[in-house]
C-alpha cells in the first residue's frame, strides 16, 4: 500500500488502512517475509510523518529496527534505534504521560505478535539486544540498566521480563552460564500462565534451555528443547528453527549423530527458506562439527564452511564470524589454516566485557591454533547459539 493510499484527502491517516498495513507487516515478519515487512513499515513511517503522526512513525520504525536486528543487519538496526531513542525521548518530554496510544490494532494482535509499540525503556532494551549480538556485552548491560531506571515500562510485565531474557543471553555469551540460567529460569516462571505477550515466555524458555546447554547439561537441555518443540507457541518458523538447533546440538554432544543431523538439516532448510541467515549459519556450523566428528572428508567440510563465509556479510556478528573462521581452519591446511585463524583473532577486539568475564572466544582460537600447529585432531567443539 502506497503513502497516497494510506493518507486521506485532508492529509490524515485512515486508521483502518494503518491497522491493515501494520498487522500485515507483523504477519509477514512471523512468516519469514522480513524484507516485505520492513518495506511496509518504512512506507507507514513516511505516511505517518507526512501526516504529523510522529508517535505512530516511531512505532513503525521501531518494528523495522527490531526486524532488521533479527535479520542480522545490526549496523542499520542500531543506527535506526539510536535515532528513535533520541526522537521518542524528546517527544515524550513535550507531552503529558499517557498521551500516546499504541497502533490501531486489536489488543490480541499487539499481545501476540511482538512488542508492537515501544516506550523509551523498550527501545533501550532493543538497543541492548543489538549490542549483545554485536559482542558488546558491557554496552548491553548499560542499556538494560538505563531501561530499568525509566518510569514508563509499558507493557508493565512484558518489557521487564524481555529485559531479563536479554540479560540472560548476554551473561551466557560472556561466560556466566550459571547466572544466565538463574535469570532465564526466573523470567520463564514469571511469564508462565500469562495470556498477554506470550512471546516473552517463549524467549525466556529458549534462553533457559540454551543456558543449560552452555552449562554442559545436554540431557536437561534436550528435555527442555523437546518440550518447547511440542508447544504450540513454538509452531512457527523462528520457534521451529530454535528448537531443531537446540535438539540437534544436544544430540550431537551425546554422539547421537544421525538423529542430530536430521534436526540440524531441518533447521538449516527452514532457515534458508525463510531468510533466517543467523539460524542458517548456526545450523551449518553444527553440521560441520558433526561431520568432523564423524570423520568426513575435510574438503566437504571446508566447502560447507566456505558457503557460510560467503554469507557472513549478511550477519554482522563477530561471535558468528570468529567461530566460522576457527572451525574452517580445522579443515584447512598450511597457510590457509593460519590465515583463517588470523581472521578469527581479528574479531577479538570487537568483544567488550566487564573485567570479570571469561574470554571464551580467545580460548577457542588458541585451542584451534594449537591443534593446527601440532597437526593434531581437535576434539568435537561444543557450540552455543547467538
Amino acid at each position: 500500500m502506497s503513502t497516497a493510499q494510506l493518507t486521506a484527502a485532508d492529509g490524515a491517516l485512515d486508521s483502518g488502512d494503518v491497522a491493515a498495513t501494520f498487522g500485515r507487516a507483523l504477519r509477514d515478519r512471523a512468516r519469514g517475509r522480513a524484507v516485505g515487512a520492513c518495506a511496509a513499515w518504512a512506507e507507514l513511517e513516511r505516511a505517518a510523518r507526512a501526516s504529523g503522526e510522529e508517535h505512530l512513525a516511531i512505532q513503525a520504525a521501531a518494528e523495522r529496527s527490531l526486524t532488521l536486528t533479527w535479520m542480522g543487519a545490526l549496523s542499520g538496526a542500531g543506527i535506526l534505534c539510536e535515532q528513535l531513542l533520541e526522537e521518542l525521548a524528546q517527544l515524550e518530554h513535550e507531552h503529558e504521560p499517557g498521551a500516546f496510544a499504541p497502533p490501531p490494532l486489536a489488543l490480541r494482535t499487539i499481545h501476540g505478535w511482538g512488542g508492537a509499540w515501544f516506550s523509551v525503556s523498550g527501545l533501550h532494551r532493543l538497543r541492548a539486544e543489538q549490542l549483545r549480538r554485536a559482542g558488546d556485552y558491557a554496552g548491553a548491560l548499560e542499556e538494560l540498566d538505563e531501561a530499568s531506571r525509566r518510569a514508563d515500562q509499558r507493557p508493565a510485565h512484558a518489557l521487564p521480563l524481555w529485559g531479563r531474557v536479554i540479560l540472560s543471553e548476554s551473561l551466557r555469551l560472556a561466560g556466566d552460564c550459571e547466572g544466565a540460567y538463574e535469570v532465564a529460569q526466573l523470567a520463564a516462571q514469571r511469564a508462565r500462565g500469562r495470556a498477554e505477550h506470550p512471546w516473552v515466555g517463549v524467549t525466556a524458555n529458549r534462553a533457559a534451555a540454551r543456558a543449560l546447554l552452555a552449562l554442559g547439561d545436554s540431557d536437561a537441555a534436550l528435555v527442555r528443547f523437546q518440550a518447547m518443540a511440542e508447544h504450540p507457541d513454538h509452531h512457527h518458523a523462528d520457534g521451529g528453527i530454535a528448537c531443531d538447533l537446540g535438539i540437534g546440538e544436544a544430540l550431537r554432544r551425546q554422539s547421537k549423530l544421525a538423529r542430530a543431523q536430521e534436526h540440524l538439516e531441518r533447521a538449516s532448510a527452514v532457515a534458508l527458506r525463510h531468510g533466517h541467515v543467523v539460524g542458517w549459519i548456526h545450523a551449518q556450523l553444527s553440521l560441520a562439527e558433526l561431520a568432523r566428528e564423524r570423520g568426513d572428508d575435510a574438503r566437504e567440510i571446508a566447502a560447507r564452511l566456505d558457503e557460510v563465509r560467503h554469507r557472513l556479510l549478511l550477519a554482522e556478528h563477530p561471535w558468528l564470524r570468529l567461530r566460522t573462521f576457527a572451525l574452517a581452519a580445522l579443515s584447512a591446511e598450511g597457510a590457509l589454516a593460519e590465515r583463517l585463524l588470523d581472521l578469527a583473532e581479528e574479531e577479538l577486539p570487537r568483544f567488550h566485557r566487564r573485567s570479570c568475564d571469561l574470554e571464551l572466544e580467545r580460548d577457542l582460537v588458541e585451542r584451534c591454533r594449537v591443534a593446527v600447529d601440532d597437526r593434531d585432531t581437535m576434539p568435537p567443539i561444543p557450540l552455543d547459539f547467538l
